[in-house]
């Protein structure tokens, strides 16, 4: 006789007991489970570690309706950058989405001016001190959403070195002349506050925490 099963081929009541447990608990998990993804407290689409700047920052693409639901619902994204060409109906979604737009218009080839980076640092500072995230998108996640981002890195108070190596050798590759010359100009007004060389127009650059 296997001494695991009692008289008449059952199992012992501790035995059953245990796995009737084990089965219901399992069972409960699985409906909660479905139950979360459903409401979308759990967000099974995350967004892709390379538009990960840094804490509270996100860049990428134009983002589609679904794509704004993600962001607001997986990374508690609710600040939306367009630095691309304007769009009503991504101002529509954002605004259902409880999501605060900012439309900044910055040409293909053109890095944000002094006055733009100032408005969006100030946009930054008041979600990410909540907590909260920003996504800055132009068109294609290209080299306008790189050269904002870098920037706003540098007016956080982070160094040349630091800034380089979030965004990365090949995110700063890609960027135009006219974008890394904006970039070194910011640079310098910060390193030379109050003394920039005449003629930049970052010449009022300051720190601007967010």
């Amino acid at each position: 006789m296997n001494p695991a099963i009692g008289a008449g081929g059952r199992l012992p009541g501790r035995v059953l007991v245990r796995t009737y447990a084990l089965a219901l608990a399992l069972i409960l998990l699985l409906g909660l489970a479905k139950i979360l993804i459903a409401h979308k407290v759990v967000n099974v689409a995350v967004t892709p570690p390379d538009r990960v700047v840094t804490s509270g920052l996100l860049i990428g693409t134009t983002p589609t309706d679904i794509g704004l639901e993600e962001l607001a619902a997986g990374l508690h994204v609710d600040g939306v950058v367009n630095l691309a060409a304007p769009s009503v109906a991504e101002q529509v979604t954002a605004a259902s989405l409880h999501q605060a737009y900012l439309y900044l218009a910055v040409r293909p080839g053109a890095a944000p001016t002094w006055a733009q980076l100032r408005r969006l640092a100030g946009f930054m500072r008041r979600h990410t001190e909540r907590g909260a995230w920003v996504y800055v998108h132009d068109d294609v996640a290209g080299p306008r959403a790189v050269t904002t981002a870098a920037m706003l890195l540098l007016l956080r108070g982070q160094t040349w070195a630091a800034m380089s190596a979030q965004i990365t050798r090949p995110g700063l590759d890609s960027l135009g002349e006219h974008q890394r010359l904006a970039l070194d100009r910011v640079r310098s007004a910060l390193h030379q506050a109050g003394r920039s060389p005449a003629g930049n127009p970052y010449a009022k650059a300051r720190i601007e925490p967010w």
